[in-house]
C-alpha cells in the first residue's frame, strides 16, 4: 500500500512537473514519431530486397517492424534518462532535499519515480505504434500472445535502469556527461535502427554495454519471430543477471551516499 501511494505521489509530481502544457502531450508524439520516419526513410535509397548486404542481418520485409520495436524500447529507456537529468534541476531549485527529509524509503522513491514517469512519456508513442500497424495493414505480423510478455520485461528493465539513473543523478553535482552518452551513442549502437550483428567487433563490444541492447533482442524474439521460452531461456538469464546486477549496483550506490551525506553533510558523493 505504501509503495502504491508513493507511486501515486511520484506520478502525480511528474504530471505537474513536466505537463504543464498541453503542446508537451505533442511533443511526445511528434519528436519519436519523426526519428522513427526520420530512420525509415534514410533506408530507402538503398538496396532493400533479398540481395542486400542487409538482408545477411534481419528480414528487410521486417524493417517497418524492426524499426517501430526499436524506437519503443528506446524511448522507454530514454525518458527515463531524461527524468534522471531533471535532478539537477531540482539540485539548482533547492527542492532536492525534501528527498533526503521524507520519511519514505528512498530507494522506493527511486524506483518509483522512475516508474512513474515511464508510464507518462511512453502511452502516447504506444498508441501511435498501434496506429501505425492498423493503418499499414502489419499488425497481423505481431505476435499477440506474446505482446504482455514483451511489454513487461520491457517495462521492468526499463523501471530498474532508470531507478539506477536517479540514483546517480541525486549523489552527482554534475552527471551531464552520461545524458550524451546515453542519447545518440544508445540509439545507434544498441540495436534500435540497424542489426547488432551488421557491426564490426569494437561496435558489438560497445552495444553490449548497454541493457536495452538485451531487451529488444528479446522484444524483437518474442513479437516480430513469436520464440517461446525454451528457446529464449539464455537470453532470459542473461536478462535477469543485468537487472540484479543494476539492483543491486543502485542499492550499494544509494548506502554509500546516504552514509558520506551523514558523515560529512554533504550530499554530493561525486
Amino acid at each position: 500500500m505504501k509503495l502504491f501511494s508513493i507511486l501515486q505521489a511520484e506520478m502525480a509530481k511528474s504530471h505537474k512537473h513536466n505537463f504543464h502544457n498541453k503542446l508537451i502531450y505533442f511533443s511526445l508524439l511528434l519528436w519519436p514519431a519523426l526519428l522513427f520516419i526520420t530512420s525509415y526513410y534514410s533506408f530507402k535509397p538503398f538496396n532493400l530486397t533479398e540481395s542486400s548486404p542487409l538482408s545477411a542481418y534481419m528480414d528487410v520485409d521486417q524493417i517497418t517492424m524492426f524499426l517501430l520495436t526499436g524506437y519503443l524500447g528506446y524511448i522507454f529507456f530514454w525518458s527515463l534518462v531524461q527524468s534522471a537529468w531533471n535532478m539537477s534541476y531540482e539540485r539548482q531549485a533547492g527542492t532536492l532535499e525534501l528527498i533526503f527529509l521524507t520519511p519514505a524509503n528512498r530507494l522506493t522513491i527511486m524506483f518509483a519515480r522512475a516508474a512513474g514517469n515511464l508510464l507518462e512519456a511512453v502511452w502516447l508513442f504506444t498508441t501511435f505504434i498501434l496506429l501505425v500497424l492498423i493503418v499499414t495493414g502489419q499488425a497481423a505480423e505481431i505476435y499477440w500472445a506474446n505482446v504482455p510478455l514483451a511489454l513487461f520485461l520491457l517495462c521492468i528493465s526499463a523501471i530498474v535502469w532508470g531507478g539506477f539513473l536517479n540514483i546517480v543523478f541525486l549523489f552527482s553535482r554534475d552527471a551531464g556527461i552520461l545524458f550524451t552518452i546515453f542519447e545518440e551513442p544508445m540509439q545507434f549502437f544498441s540495436g534500435v535502427r540497424i542489426p547488432i550483428l551488421a557491426f564490426p567487433i569494437w561496435g558489438k563490444a560497445i552495444a553490449y554495454l548497454f541493457p536495452l541492447t538485451y531487451v529488444l533482442g528479446i522484444f524483437r524474439d518474442l513479437v516480430l519471430n513469436g520464440k517461446d521460452f525454451t528457446q529464449m531461456i539464455g537470453q532470459y538469464l542473461l536478462l535477469v543477471s543485468i537487472i540484479l546486477m543494476l539492483a543491486v549496483t543502485s542499492v550499494f550506490l544509494l548506502k554509500k551516499a546516504e552514509t558520506h551525506a551523514k558523515n560529512t553533510g554533504n550530499m554530493v558523493l561525486y
